[in-house]
Formats: structure tokens, sequence, C-alpha cells
């Protein structure tokens, strides 16, 4: 019988909000449960050669690179310029495709029992003229993880973002909260429960995994985040 395979989104609110590093450590949790797990990164602005998070992946999954991660599979874009999707591919004098970043998708789902698709910035970025990375993400039937932060503003971005999964009729696993940063413990405590309740608001359900957990508890809410997507493949 062939395996069960299983692809998530992971989207943020806003661009440098830890996409990569909750990515990562989504992954290392699935590899310590003895889990067949990739990374796919769909574009990268900003660096050239090997995509900087991809390496970040590997590192916190404490793997090698691969072979899909040496040929470009694992990211299938990467521009120098550090702008959106859509400018720095532009400034190259490229297009990105939405049928390459699908090649990459189903190469690494036929190798993988678990694939986790990292965006770039917020989820209504442009990768081309007429595609936003949200609706990419719909198109596909993936579920999403939404990443979100403390930092001023995001109370703002998380409803936002939150609306625009809704209106797409996205699955929505959970948010992670990343605590990373120098944040006033008032204003962590108060986005904390805003976030909280934009989930009930929305109609989602109240799961939501710190990261980093210091309580360490983050293994059951890992657990939560991929039950929830096992019930949905």
């Amino acid at each position: 019988m062939t395996p069960p395979h299983y692809t998530i989104a992971v989207g943020g609110i806003d661009t440098d909000v830890g996409k990569s590093y909750v990515t990562g450590l989504f992954a290392r949790w699935l590899v310590q449960q003895g889990r067949n797990v990739t990374t796919l990164k769909l574009v990268q602005t900003g660096c050239s050669e090997t995509s900087d998070d991809i390496l970040l992946h590997r590192k916190l999954m404490g793997q090698p690179l691969s072979e899909f991660d040496r040929d470009g599979t694992t990211c299938p874009y990467l521009f120098p310029y550090p702008a959106s999707p859509l400018l720095s591919a532009r400034m190259v004098g490229k297009e990105i495709d939405p049928a390459v970043l699908d090649q990459s998708l189903t190469t690494l789902q036929t190798r993988y029992e678990w694939l986790l698709v990292e965006g770039a910035g917020g989820l209504l970025v442009p990768l081309n003229p007429n595609l936003l990375l949200l609706d990419y993400f719909a198109s596909r039937n993936l579920p999403l993880l939404l990443v979100c932060s403390p930092r001023l503003g995001s109370i703002n971005h998380t409803r936002l973002s939150l609306e625009a999964v809704k209106n797409r009729n996205i699955p929505l696993l959970g948010l992670a909260y990343n605590l990373f940063g120098d944040h006033p413990r008032e204003i962590v405590q108060d986005t904390l429960r805003e976030c909280r309740k934009a989930l009930v608001d929305y109609g989602f359900a109240d799961t939501l995994v710190l990261v980093p957990d210091l309580k360490e508890s983050a293994s059951a809410a890992w657990q939560t985040l991929a039950t929830a997507a096992a019930r949905l493949a």
C-alpha cells in the first residue's frame, strides 16, 4: 500500500516574521517522530546559489543538503535582489511560472511522506502579475500554518491574513506565535490574547504554537498540527 502524503503550506502575516524558523522547527519535530520529511521554499529573493532558508531548514533538522537541495528542486526560483518575487524576477528578465513550482511540489511529494512548503513574504505577495501566493496555496488545496509575532502591527496583519484565508476557504491548521526578539511583555501578552480571539472571531480552531515554547509543551502543539493535517489529507 502506498503510504499517505501530507503537504502543508507555511505562510506569514508579513515578511521576516519567522516562517523559515517555524518551517524548520516543525520539520525537525517530524524527523524526531521518525517521519520522512523535507521542505520546499517556493521562491527566495536576496540571495544566490543555495537558498538561505533551505540551509536554515536543514540546520534545524540536523540534516545535510539533499540531492534535491543541490539541484534546486527545493527552491526552484532564487533571485539576488531582495524584493517581492514579482519585482526580483522582473529585474533579471524572468517571470515565475506556477508550472515550475508544481513540478517541484510533485517531485518532492513522490519521495517524501511530509512536505512543508514555505512561502515568501506575506500571504498576498505577488508571484507574477496574475498570481498571489495565497491563491497558489488555495488552488493546490494546501492547508496553512500561519506565522505571526508580537511586533507592532501584528494584530492588524493577523486579522487581515485570517480574513484572506477564510475568504478563500483554505483550511487553517493554526497560528505559530513567534516570540523571538525583544518585545515588551505587555505587548506580547496582549497580542497573544488578540490573536487567539481573532481565531475564534473568524471561526477557526483555537490552535496556537508558541515558538520557542519555554514550557516545553511544543511537542503536544506540533502533534495537534500534524493530527489536523492528517485529517485533511
